[in-house]
């Protein structure tokens, strides 16, 4: 992979990403926390998919080497979804297959319901800002480990709390991952993302209200969904636990839905070549 990238201008935003392949588009998408970007999250996957693809993979603002936001506050996953139409448009982008992981799942979804037509396949890949809630005290134990796993007041003090911290979403230390994050970490807080996470509002900090984004914007309308769509997930995640992904594959008519043992919430990295070959052959798959 080209760790160095390119940069174009999306939506008023300097915007960083990586170009590779050739054929249909898949279109990656990252997820939101603290040191994550396009780089981090599918540096494992672009190679494999570029092999019969088009792949592009861009930080979204806030993130990674993309501009910060504008008047320094968070951009929540609805208004990046702007962001991410506007980096499609700006390359003459027409057709693509949607990936998401996270936060990014949310906004594949988003993007294939308001356009419909520019969305070949959609892939939804562990994500708690997309999958329903249970309802009641089922949500409790989720909803605790999101808390946890996303503690940014008191698990990005330094550098090595930070490691600690984030290596609950992964069940394997991989010292090339590993590195990536303290790269990340140490751009995050140079860049100000760090101090910008910690001044979220309440509806992206407090999970109750969280969830009601993609109550709002995404449940309702999945029925109407009539591409491909792909739901991959991971049993050992205990803030998207495997009963979440079944809920959102009820809400979509003909979702297929994997789940990878042995996997946590960067099941990319944990399943690497399963996940990669499984991907990849759904998305050439006719």
């Amino acid at each position: 992979m080209d760790a160095e990238g390119r940069f174009i201008d999306a939506g008023g935003y300097r915007t960083h990403y990586f170009d590779q392949g050739e054929g249909p588009v898949v279109l990656l998408m990252h997820g939101a926390a603290i040191a994550v970007d396009a780089c981090l999250t599918w540096h494992l996957t672009m190679g494999h998919l570029s092999r019969s693809f088009r792949v592009l993979a861009f930080d979204q603002p806030g993130f990674g080497r993309t501009d910060m936001p504008k008047d320094g506050r968070y951009m929540n996953r609805l208004q990046r979804v702007d962001h991410a139409f506007a980096f499609l448009d700006r390359l003459g982008v027409d057709r693509a297959i949607l990936v998401g992981h996270s936060e990014g799942g949310f906004m594949a979804a988003r993007m294939a319901i308001l356009r419909p037509e520019l969305v070949a396949k959609l892939v939804i890949i562990t994500s708690g800002g997309t999958a329903p809630r249970l309802g009641g005290g089922l949500d409790r134990e989720w909803m605790a480990a999101s808390e946890s796993a996303y503690d940014y007041k008191g698990g990005a003090d330094n550098e090595e709390i930070f490691i600690r911290s984030n290596a609950t979403l992964r069940r394997h230390n991989d010292p090339g991952v590993e590195h990536l994050f303290r790269e990340n970490y140490r751009r995050a807080v140079a860049s100000g993302q760090i101090e910008m996470f910690r001044r979220r509002s309440s509806e992206e900090t407090d999970i109750e209200r969280y969830a009601l984004m993609q109550e709002e914007h995404i449940h309702p309308y999945l029925h109407q969904l009539a591409m491909p769509v792909l739901i991959l997930w991971a049993a050992e995640d205990p803030t998207v636990p495997v009963e979440r992904a079944l809920r959102l594959a009820r809400l979509i008519p003909q979702a297929d839905l994997h789940v990878f043992g042995g996997a946590s919430h960067m099941v990319m990295f944990d399943r690497q070549d399963a996940f990669n070959r499984l991907l990849a052959n759904w998305c050439a798959d006719d």
